[in-house]
Parts: C-alpha cells; sequence; structure tokens
C-alpha cells in the first residue's frame, strides 16, 4: 500500500488507486496516517469527521467506516488496529509521501556537505504535488496541514540557502518568484529572490522586489520590512561587494572527531574503566584493538565507552569515528554494512559522489584509508559480529569499541565485557552527580529508594533525575511514591526521546518459542490487564502452566504483577505483542485464539452475574470454546469483586468482538454485565454496550436479541431523563417480542412501559400493563418480579386505590424477604412508606420509612439509594420532620449526581425547596426549584407543573 498526502490524498495498491469510501472516510484515514504509527483517540476522529456539533452516533459511525476501510485496503486489518480506546495505522516510512519527505529531510540534516544537503532537499520537495492534503474539508487536518506547509516552506528555504552559498543565483531566480507568489509575506524568500538577482547582474529587479515587498506589507500589515531585508536592500544600493560569491580555497581535510559528547556527570564503572585502560595499554602495537561491551538496554554500555573513548582520544591522534549502528531502534532496521561504511568513509573527508556502491569496494576503500593511521572506531547498537566484520579498519594501531546487547563472538582478540545494572552505592553517586549533593543531602533514605524503584538500571536513573532536576518543587519521595505505581512506572521514566519503555523489546528475543507464543497472544487481549484463567484460556493451556508462563514472563519485566493471578502490560509492552502476533501467528489461530478468550469471559461474566441476580432469566448462548476453569464465584461478594477488576477488560471484550463482528459475543457479554453496571450506577457504560448490543443483534438478524437490548436501553435512558427515548425503545421491544412470541419478553416490555407511564403521570394508562406484567412476573428474575410489583403499587397507589397497592406490596415484601436482598427490600419498604403518606397514615409511613432507613446504609446501589432516599424524604416532610427530611433529599442529591440519575436529582432538588419554602428561605427555596424545573420539563414530566407553583409561591 502507498499512501499520498503530499496533495490531493490518494491511496494506491499495485498500480492502481483504491477507493476509500467517501469523504469523511477519506478525512478519519488521512488523520491516521498524519499520526501514523501513534494511536488516535476515537474522540479525535470524530472531530475530525464532524467538527465541533457530531451526531450522537458519531462514535458508532467511525467504528463503521474504520472496518469499511478495513475491508476496502489490501492487508487493512494490519494496517488499522485497534489501540486501548482508538486506532492507529501501522505503517512504514516508505509507505507514505510524507513519510520519505521526513526521511530525506533528516538525511538532510544529517548530511557531511552542501552537494548532500541539496540532494536530499530536492527529493524531498519533489514528493510534493501540491497543496497537501487538498480536497478535505477538516478543522483537524486543516491545522496539520498548516503545520506541513510551514514544513514545505522551511525545507525550500534551506535548500535555497544552501544553493545560494554553492554559487548559485540566476538558475534559482525562477524558483525563487514561483515560491514569492506562492508567499508573498515571507521576507527570508524575498531576501533570496533580492540575492539571486543581484549575483545575476539585475541590481534593479532586485530592488523593485523590495519595493514591491515593502508595499505589499504596508498594504497587508501595516508594517515595515524587517531589519534582515531592509539591511539587504541598503547593501544593494551600495553594491557591496561582500555580497558577491567568493570562490572557497581549498581546505585541508581535518582530522575527524565524531565521538558524542562525553557527560559531565559520568561516574561509577571503576573496575570496567580499569580493565579497558589496562587491555589498551597492554595491546597498544600488537595489532588492532577491540572492546567489545554488553549487557541489558539502558544498563549504561553506550555512557561508559564514550566516556572512555575521550579519556583514551590523545592515543590516537589520526581521528576518532562513531556510527550508530541502530540495532535496537524502535522505528528503524539495523544499519547495513553498507551504509555503515559509507558513514565513517564521509566521516574520514570521502566527498558522497566518490562512493563505491557496493559492500567490497567500500571495505577495501576503508582499510586503504586507515591503514598505518593510529584511529579509534565506536560502533554503537551492534546487532551481531557480521555488522561490524566490514567496519574494521586496515591499521594495526587502531582500537575499535563496540555495545551490544548480546555477548558477541567471532571477534579474535576481543576484550569482552558484560555489564549488570551497578550497585546501589554507585547509583547514589549518579543521583548526586545529577541532583547535587545538597539535595540528596535532605533526602538521603529518599535517594537510596529511588535507585532501588529504578531498579538500579543507570537509564532509569538518569531519566528519574532528569524529571527532578526540571521540576524543582517535586521532592525526591514525591518521585518514588510515583515510581511506586507499577501501572504508571514506564510513563515516569521517560523523558524527551528517552525512555526504558523503548528498550523492552529484546526481552523478547530471549524467551523461549513457548513463553514467546504466550507474549504474542496476549497483543490479542484488547485490554492491558489481563487474569491468570483469561490466559489458560487464550493459551489453550492448563492453569497451573499459564501462572507459571505469566511468572516468567514477570521475570522478564514483560508484564507486571498488580495482584495474585492478576497482570498488567504497559502501553508500550502491549503494542509489540499486538505487533507480534500479527506478524506470526496465522490468521485462523488468532481467530481460534480470541474465541478461546471472549468464551472464557462470557462465561466467568454470566457465572458472576447469576450470583447478583436471584433467580436470573438469561438466553443460553452456545460456547465454542467452554472454558476448562473459571475462578471461584461462589459468593454475590466474590462476584463484585471479580467484576470490579474484570470490568474494564470486558468493556474492552464487547469492543473487540464489536470490531471483529462477533455478535453473539457482544450481545451476550453485553447482557451479563447489565446487572454489575446497574449496581455500582456506571449508566455510560451500560448506555455503551446496550448500544453496541442493539447494532450486533441487528446486524446478526436476531431479533429476539434485538428485543432484549432494546429493553436494557431503557434503563440507561431513564437513568439520565431521557424519557422519550426509552418509551420508544420499550414500545420497540413490545413490537419485538410480539412478532417473536416471546411471552418473557413481551411481560418485561410492559413493565417497562407500565413503569415510564407512571413518570409521565398517566397511571390509568399505565395499570393495564402493571396488570399483565404482575401476572407473569413470576417467571422472571426475583429481583425484576419485585420492581414490577412496587411500579404496580404506586399507579394502584396514584388512582386512590390503597387497598390493592397494599396487597401488591404485601406481596412484594414477601418476596424481598425471600431473596435476602437489602436492595430489593429497601425497593419495597420506601415505596410502602410512600403509599402510607399518599393514604394519610403518616404514623404507619413513619414506621416503615424507619425499617427502610435502617437497610438504606447496606446498599451498594446509589441509583436505589437515591430513590429510596427522596421517597423517605417525602414521608419525613409530611410528617413534619424537616432536618431528617432536609437530610434525605440532600443525601439523595448526591448519590444521584454522582452517577448522573437525572429524575432523582430533580427530585432531591425540589423535596428539600419544600423543605426551605416552609422554614421561610424563599431565596434557597426558589433557587433549588428553578434547577429542578428545568429538569422536568426537559424530561417531560408533570412534576413541572407543581414546581411551577412553588416557584410562584416564593417569588
Amino acid at each position: 500500500m502507498e499512501f499520498r498526502l503530499l496533495g490531493a490524498f490518494e491511496a494506491w495498491s499495485g498500480g492502481a488507486r483504491v477507493p476509500l469510501g467517501g469523504a469523511r472516510a477519506e478525512c478519519l484515514l488521512a488523520v491516521l496516517l498524519l499520526e501514523r504509527n501513534r494511536a488516535v483517540m476515537v474522540e479525535r476522529l470524530v472531530e475530525a469527521a464532524w467538527g465541533e456539533q457530531p451526531p450522537m452516533t458519531a462514535a458508532t459511525q467511525v467504528r463503521k467506516i474504520v472496518a469499511d476501510l478495513r475491508r476496502r485496503l489490501p492487508g487493512g486489518a494490519g494496517l488499522i488496529v485497534t489501540d486501548g480506546a482508538g486506532y492507529r495505522a501501522v505503517v512504514h516510512d516508505e509507505q507514505t509521501d510524507l513519510g520519505m519527505f521526513d526521511r530525506q529531510v533528516r538525511l538532510a540534516r544529517e548530511a557531511d556537505d552542501a552537494a548532500g544537503v541539496i540532494e536530499h532537499l530536492t527529493a524531498a520537495l519533489s514528493l510534493w504535488r501540491g497543496p497537501a492534503l487538498a480536497g478535505i474539508d477538516s478543522p483537524v487536518v486543516h491545522a496539520a496541514v498548516a503545520v506541513l506547509n510551514e514544513r514545505r516552506i522551511a525545507a525550500a528555504d534551506q535548500l535555497m540557502e544552501t544553493r545560494l552559498s554553492m554559487g548559485a543565483a540566476r538558475e534559482l531566480v525562477a524558483d525563487l518568484r514561483a515560491l514569492l507568489d506562492e508567499y508573498p509575506l515571507r521576507e527570508t524568500t524575498r531576501c533570496q529572490l533580492m540575492l539571486a538577482l543581484y549575483r545575476s547582474g539585475r541590481q534593479a529587479e532586485a530592488l523593485r522586489v523590495y519595493d514591491d515587498g515593502r508595499r505589499l506589507l504596508a498594504e497587508e500589515l501595516g508594517i515595515d520590512p524587517g531589519p534582515e531585508l531592509m539591511q539587504l536592500h541598503e547593501r544593494i544600493l551600495r553594491n557591496e561587494p561582500e555580497l558577491d560569491v567568493v570562490p572557497h580555497a581549498p581546505q585541508e581535510t581535518a582530522v575527524p572527531q565524531a565521538l558524542p559528547y562525553d557527560m559531565a556527570d559520568f561516574v561509577g564503572r571503576v573496575e570496567e574503566q580499569r580493565r579497558i585502560s589496562e587491555f589498551v595499554g597492554d595491546q597498544a602495537g600488537k595489532g588492532l584493538m577491540i572492546v567489545a561491551v554488553d549487557g541489558m538496554a539502558g544498563v549504561g554500555k553506550t555512557s561508559l565507552l564514550v566516556h572512555m573513548a575521550h579519556r583514551l582520544a590523545d592515543g590516537f591522534p589520526d581521528g576518532q569515528f562513531y556510527v550508530d549502528l541502530l540495532g535496537y531502534a524502535v522505528d528503524r532496521k539495523p544499519m547495513d554494512p553498507v551504509e555503515a561504511l559509507g558513514t565513517v568513509l564521509r566521516q574520514a573527508g570521502v566527498p558522497r559522489d566518490e562512493l563505491p556502491d557496493d559492500l567490497s569496494a567500500r571495505a577495501v576503500l576503508w582499510r586503504m584509508r586507515t591503514a598505518g593511521r593510529q584511529i579509534m572506531v565506536l560502533l554503537d547498537n551492534v546487532v551481531d559480529s557480521a555488522q561490524v566484520r566490514a567496519l574494521l579498519p586496515g591499521s594495526s594501531d587502531g582500537l575499535v569499541m563496540i555495545t551490544s546487547r548480546s555477548r558477541l563472538t567471532g571477534l579474535d582478540g576481543t576484550l569482552s565485557l558484560s555489564l549488570a545494572p551497578p550497585p546501589t552505592d554507585e547509583g547514589l553517586e549518579l543521583v548526586v552527580g545529577i541532583l547535587g549533593a545538597d539535595r540528596v543531602d535532605r533526602e538521603p533514605e529518599a535517594a537510596r529508594e529511588l535507585v532501588t524503584a529504578c531498579d538500579h538500571l543507570p537509564l532509569a536513573i538518569r531519566i528519574a533525575c532528569t524529571r527532578l532536576h526540571n521540576r524543582e518543587r517535586w521532592t525526591i519521595r514525591y518521585l518514588v511514591d510515583r515510581l511506586h505505581d507499577e501501572e504508571r512506572k514506564m510513563s515516569e521514566l521517560a523523558v524527551g526521546d528517552r525512555s526504558v519503555a523503548a528498550a523492552i523489546g529484546l526481552s523478547y528475543d530471549a524467551l523461549e518459542p513457548g513463553h514467546q507464543r504466550v507474549f504474542r497472544l496476549l497483543g490479542l487481549v484488547p485490554a492491558t490487564e489481563v487474569d491468570v484463567h483469561a490466559v489458560a484460556a487464550l493459551a489453550d493451556m492448563a492453569l497451573t502452566r499459564a501462572e507459571t508462563v505469566l511468572e516468567d514472563l514477570l521475570d522478564m519485566r514483560l508484564v507486571v504483577q498488580l495482584a495474585p493471578g492478576r497482570y498488567g502490560l504497559h502501553d508500550l509492552v502491549h503494542s509489540l505483542a499486538r505487533a507480534l502476533v500479527g506478524r506470526i501467528e496465522p490468521a485462523g489461530l488468532r481467530t481460534i485464539a480470541v474465541h478461546r478468550l471472549l468464551d472464557y469471559q462470557l462465561c466467568a461474566a454470566n457465572a458472576a452475574a447469576d450470583r447478583l441476580v436471584h433467580r436470573r432469566v438469561r438466553p443460553r448462548p452456545r460456547y465454542l470454546y467452554p472454558p476448562a476453569q473459571l475462578p471461584r464465584l461462589h459468593t454475590r461478594s466474590a462476584a463484585v469483586t471479580w467484576f470490579d477488576a474484570e470490568c474494564g477488560g470486558l468493556l474492552a471484550a464487547v469492543r473487540g468482538a464489536t470490531d471483529n463482528e462477533l455478535h453473539d459475543h457482544v450481545c451476550h457479554l453485553s447482557e451479563a454485565l447489565h446487572p454489575y453496571l446497574r449496581l455500582r450506577g456506571r449508566m455510560h457504560d451500560m448506555l455503551w454496550v446496550h448500544e453496541h448490543s442493539l447494532e450486533s443483534a441487528r446486524a446478526a438478524g436476531d431479533r429476539k436479541l434485538e428485543g432484549r437490548a432494546l429493553h436494557r436501553l431503557t434503563a440507561p435512558h431513564w437513568h439520565f431523563g431521557r424519557l422519550g427515548q426509552a418509551f420508544e425503545c420499550a414500545e420497540q421491544a413490545l413490537a419485538v417480542a410480539r412478532e417473536t412470541g416471546d411471552v418473557l419478553q413481551h411481560r418485561v416490555a410492559e413493565a417497562v412501559i407500565g413503569k415510564l407511564l407512571n413518570e409521565f403521570g398517566r397511571f390509568t394508562e399505565a395499570l393495564p400493563y402493571h396488570r399483565a406484567a404482575a401476572r407473569d412476573s413470576h417467571q422472571l428474575d426475583l429481583s425484576c418480579e419485585v420492581a414490577v410489583l412496587v411500579n404496580y403499587a404506586s399507579a394502584q397507589a396514584a388512582v386512590q386505590d390503597f387497598s390493592a397497592a397494599r396487597l401488591t406490596l404485601d406481596s412484594a415484601l414477601r418476596l424481598a424477604k425471600d431473596t435476602g436482598s437489602a436492595s430489593d427490600e429497601v425497593l419495597v419498604l420506601a415505596r410502602y412508606a410512600d403509599v402510607c403518606r399518599r393514604e394519610g397514615n403518616l404514623d404507619e409511613a413513619g414506621e416503615l420509612g424507619s425499617s427502610a432507613t435502617s437497610l438504606l446504609r447496606h446498599l451498594g446501589n446509589q441509583a436505589q439509594a437515591a430513590w429510596a432516599s427522596n421517597l423517605l424524604g417525602r414521608v419525613h416532610y409530611e410528617r413534619g420532620e424537616l432536618d431528617v427530611a432536609l437530610e434525605r433529599h440532600n443525601r439523595a442529591r448526591k448519590l444521584a449526581e454522582d452517577i448522573g440519575f437525572r429524575v432523582e436529582i430533580a427530585r432531591a432538588l425540589d423535596g428539600a425547596a419544600r423543605v426551605l419554602a416552609d422554614r421561610s428561605d424563599a431565596g434557597g427555596a426558589a433557587a433549588n426549584w428553578r434547577i429542578a424545573l428545568r429538569h422536568f420539563e426537559e424530561m417531560g414530566v408533570p412534576e413541572a407543573a407543581v414546581v411551577r407553583q412553588g416557584l410562584a409561591a416564593v417569588s
């Protein structure tokens, strides 16, 4: 695949242009490619495609567009991958003209001579076909295009400046005029054109270009030309001879001095320094000397050899060479010997156009150039011996020093040193060297703990200390405490372009094949946390074996332990696993592993949900790969704890199953999550999973699952005060139940419609629905049966049929006591107290309210607690217990606001306003009623009329 961004946006494959499916698809793909190999959140993609006012379904549409792009683009599944809460385009620089532009600009920056700069910048600018991403109308893209255009003009400026410095003038005039026409206010380009014209003998035209610029700046911006432009104008008027190009006299080639800088705060490694110094002293004049240092990433190999190279430089007066062979670079392949030889030959003064093309010729030229000379060569980040053999110089008095993560073999006469992380005292010296003795003396214990928290790794210590150095208000103890948080440790150990995480990849190569396979399969887990049971299912292995492998991965620092039997992956490690599994595991095996994981997660989630709901009624999914063993979920408490830990992973599983169009898993996982999400008041998550469930059911053409999803969606819509949407979903669910002949879902839909009609104050209309639902309620979940009866009693009391309401609530109370659920019992008692209040029996209402209050503290369900507190607040108000009433309503408001329970927020405000009005606090009452009125009016419920009356009375 090839993508062209520097002009009209195009995708090409095999010489043919690939249609992308419309403007929004082009926009989303362009944004992903602008951030190539980095995750882009769905929210950012929504903003790119729709701007500041996206539709409610924007996130869903983004997922559909991504799925369509994956189908359209050859290899699309590996090209656009899901990454956390977003997506990532996995492309190489060569696949995009923007990547090639960046590469050519980088090469120009690294070039050793002007010819190289000109060559690479010309190549970079030739990639532009017109305005970047022309035709894409998006604020996000427009912002990126502005940056790209700045980079283009900066490259053009540098190219023209370099060509001018090399004596070009006449041939530049046309290019500079075209550039100035495109950017007429750029003074740098105007200066360059004036200079090119002057050097071409066209002084008058040069002065005219200045006058045009001065007039344009005054008319457009109301300013005078800048100092540089004005000074050049004056120099041209004076015909200064310095403006003419003066040929440079040939200069003697300088002695190469290409070593990186030596860190002033380098400390430690005394024994290694001694051994290298002794080796060089003993072997001098006896042939080429080779020192090879190996060790894990970040252990300080390069720092040691750079320090030693500077110490020994005087003994090698004919030059010091340096090449980073990129053996462990994150985004580039290891440098091949041909390119490496080109680097050292250019450092030796060989012009670029005189470099031979093939390896053997470059190696011969290198040996000829270095024969008989006392030189030092530092080869950094070497993969293996084969990468360096051609780079060994022809000098018998030379020194070659090598760093590598693995121990090199096959280089005769080499002094090999293996570095381990230094001891605490040496690490502490490094801390003192960076932070200063005064700061360390103030927190000596914390400083030692910092070394330990960084695993004694010099790179980690240096990064941590740099963060402290840049944050003077941070104490060492503060950073140590942050580093003790395993989930954020790797992000703490990153500064600038240096990161401990970036160095981890090599650890994978040290694993045995079976462990490598498990690590790769972790890339199929959509979340960054996983338990041993999930890994056993994923890898199809025994639980004990899975735990052994995970503990070994822990030892290799490829996972972190969150709790016994539970592990986490840092994002970078997870990205590595995803890349490896996509590259190595066959697609069929990946599919099976994903199904195994999803079957385990669904089976375990259903087992846990069964513990949360008494007499739970649910569809029975078909498991292709039933898990051999589940966690111990024998109690409600164990189930809640399991859900608390696994909920993030289960939500990620829903997202992953959606992306992979595994519709049954989406529907059944959403169903299993429902009781927990309701218990914890996670209604945004509930809305999200059931929207996905509805889409999946419709995509699968499963009308029964569609009806269940519609029913489940009524809960979050009602919760957020979207009563109209909730009613619409309930009516659709009822229609589906009638169509499919699903009697049970028919009754459930009737119960929900009755409940919503209660909210709208249409109690007489609600009664037939309640009556029908109550008739078959014994077939429902036990808690659902209780709720059906409670809602039925509410309608009965509202039409003044108090005796019927009491009978209904008596039945509900018996059921609630049978369940042993405090939540169900509070539901009944609070409604019973409210019925007594409506009936005028305030003493009984108070007794029932006291019973309900004693159970409130045991409720884990905030929504039910808010609902009950408001009902009880009204009872206390009618009894004249204003202080208790206000306390109840204030508590209800806090609980409801924490979870966005809109109808109860409004009722809490209304209840508090009644109390304040009775206390003659008209201002407080009015303030509460105004907010309550806005909520009630937007929800379309009759309580708005009552609130208006109260507001009028205190205004």
